[in-house]
């Protein structure tokens, strides 16, 4: 009996909140673009694309909204259906972008920061770089043959207004989660980002037993936020834990030497 050879046709987003992502010989840098300006002013800020590979590639450029959920976890959106979506005023020269083999490229992304913009919100969305596939590789996916990857590059576009300067977070909970289909302990940290601006952290949880004195350092966590937010961050506790503790929670803001300290007692 003839078994059908099934198609497979790969999609692999990369987004990262550090300074470059890369993938398959192809790399971006950075991966966020923080741009500023007033009302009815143009701005520009560069993005370079690198392809160290022996490959040609061909990307398509697009934008979507997005949003983060208070776990943490990114939601997207057909461009331009969030209030506090930009992707309407950034552009780029070129709808599709050919990088040759051992090729660098910078691309310059336009904002056109409208006349009746906000004085006091932030926007953003998300610019995209996704990889078109050859007319090879779509004859070998129609006849079933093998994995066609493709690529896509996700680029985090924010705009700030001149006058937004404050960077503040703040503690709001810290609670024991309790799952009952598990032994395993976790404690959720709630916080807000009640200033102004794009807010980079991390957070670190550390709790010391009230009667021995032991101390347990959890691994610190990284995020970031955006102003009138709130996120959970969820820290997985070490099997076996027992006893009472002094849980204590510190936000180290980026660029910044002001810190937020929670604390709570915990009985396990």
């Amino acid at each position: 009996m003839h078994t059908p050879t099934s198609n497979f046709l790969a999609f692999f987003l990369f987004i990262c909140g550090g300074l470059s992502v890369f993938a398959q010989g192809i790399s971006m840098s950075p991966t966020r673009l923080f741009f500023t300006g007033n009302p009815g002013e143009i701005v520009t800020e560069p993005v370079t694309l690198s392809n160290t590979s022996d490959t040609d590639y061909v990307f398509n450029v697009n934008t979507k909204d997005w949003e983060r959920e208070e776990d943490g976890n990114k939601v997207y959106f057909d461009a331009n259906s969030l209030k506090q979506s930009n992707a309407t005023w950034i552009s780029t020269i070129a709808s599709s972008i050919n990088l040759p083999a051992n090729t660098t490229m910078e691309i310059i992304v336009t904002m056109k920061i409208p006349a009746d913009a906000s004085t006091s919100e932030i926007t953003n969305s998300m610019l995209f770089f996704t990889q078109i596939g050859k007319q090879k590789d779509i004859a070998q996916q129609q006849k079933g043959i093998g994995i066609i990857a493709l690529f896509e590059f996700g680029l985090h576009v924010y705009y700030t207004p001149v006058g937004n300067n404050v960077k503040s977070l703040d503690i709001v909970s810290m609670e024991e989660l309790t799952d009952t289909a598990s032994t395993t302990k976790k404690v959720a940290v709630g916080i807000e980002n009640d200033g102004n601006m794009v807010n980079d952290a991390t957070v670190e949880l550390e709790f010391t037993n009230t009667a021995s004195g032991e101390e347990i350092k959890l691994k610190p966590i990284n995020i970031s936020m955006l102003p009138g937010t709130k996120q959970v961050v969820l820290f997985t506790l070490p099997e076996g834990i027992s006893g009472s503790y002094l849980g204590v929670s510190i936000i180290k803001m980026a660029g910044t030497n002001d810190l937020r300290v929670g604390e709570k007692d915990f009985d396990f």
